[in-house]
């Protein structure tokens, strides 16, 4: 009897498991190889060892624009758990409670998580674009001619109105974990608060707020891991070189400048993509398993 017969589960797990090998964990350990390399994806490599990384630290140029990135890639972290969550649990409290017209209200908060990103962007570009936008043309138009701005194109406003807007587009996908946990408490617990009087604001805060550490542990680590992972509505606004003196420039975006098309030196440098790729990954790794392992031992604890 065959390894097959004696676990045919195996038959079912190889074919996704082969692929999972081949186009994911093989390029992960590809690119940590080339990182240690001087290569620009045509012709012969270069090894140098560990001068990439140092150059991604040490050099003053590149590691100023490495940090900009790392800092825009923090604070929108720190915006999506202390801004946007607390919405999303608000938004999500307003639905479970079934306010009136709460279906509408639930599709319109959650269309925006149905849409492609790209048209997602083209909608921003479209209301915020200093020439043709509707904002502006709309301000213009009420004579408000001294609000109106360049919007993204003036890097003291374009990062906290990138947060705005991204609270817009990405409240939907975590309040309907919100919402999915809310409806798992149990009703024999809500009636029970209800009838010794906790109402309002009582019964959010102190029943229905400490049974979402399931949905809470998820999101945060969601938020986290997207926050330090973000490329695309950045990259759609801003462009390439981050926006703005690199008002809008992150971790993706500044790997994928020099990684696909070096803008700098007029060629590409995949080796040292592929190092700032490799510290991108020990970064989100090491803070997820920390955020995972604390929020659970807090789970765990307070139940």
């Amino acid at each position: 009897m065959n390894i097959f017969q004696k676990r045919p589960y195996i038959v079912f797990i190889l074919p996704g498991l082969t692929l999972y090998l081949i186009f994911v964990i093989y390029p992960m350990f590809y690119a940590f190889s080339l990182s240690f390399y001087d290569w620009s994806g045509f012709g012969p490599k270069t090894f140098i060892g560990l001068q990439n990384f140092y150059s991604l630290f040490f050099d003053p140029r590149i590691s100023k624009m490495f940090f900009n990135a790392l800092k825009n890639n923090v604070l929108f972290v720190l915006a999506e758990l202390v801004l946007i969550m607390p919405v999303q649990i608000f938004f999500a409290y307003l639905i479970y409670r079934k306010i009136k017209g709460y279906k509408i209200f639930q599709a319109l908060i959650f269309l925006p998580s149905v849409i492609s990103t790209a048209i997602i962007g083209f909608f921003i570009m479209i209301v915020f674009d200093p020439n043709i936008g509707i904002l502006n043309t709309t301000l213009q138009f009420f004579h408000l001619e001294n609000w109106q701005s360049a919007w993204f194109g003036d890097p003291k406003i374009a990062f906290p109105l990138f947060i705005l807007v991204t609270m817009w587009v990405g409240i939907g996908y975590c309040m309907m974990l919100f919402i999915a946990n809310m409806r798992g408490i149990s009703e024999e617990m809500i009636e029970a608060a209800l009838i010794d009087g906790a109402s309002g604001y009582k019964l959010f805060f102190y029943i229905i707020l400490p049974q979402l550490w399931p949905a809470l542990t998820n999101v945060i680590v969601f938020d986290t891991i997207t926050g330090l992972t973000l490329f695309d509505i950045p990259f759609i606004i801003g462009g390439s070189q981050g926006g703005i003196d690199n008002s809008l420039d992150f971790l993706n975006i500044f790997f994928f400048r020099y990684a696909f098309g070096n803008s700098y030196n007029g060629d590409t440098a995949v080796g040292f993509g592929s190092a700032i790729s490799v510290v991108t990954f020990l970064m989100v790794a090491t803070v997820a398993v920390f955020q995972l392992k604390y929020l659970r031992r807090i789970q765990t604890e307070s139940e």
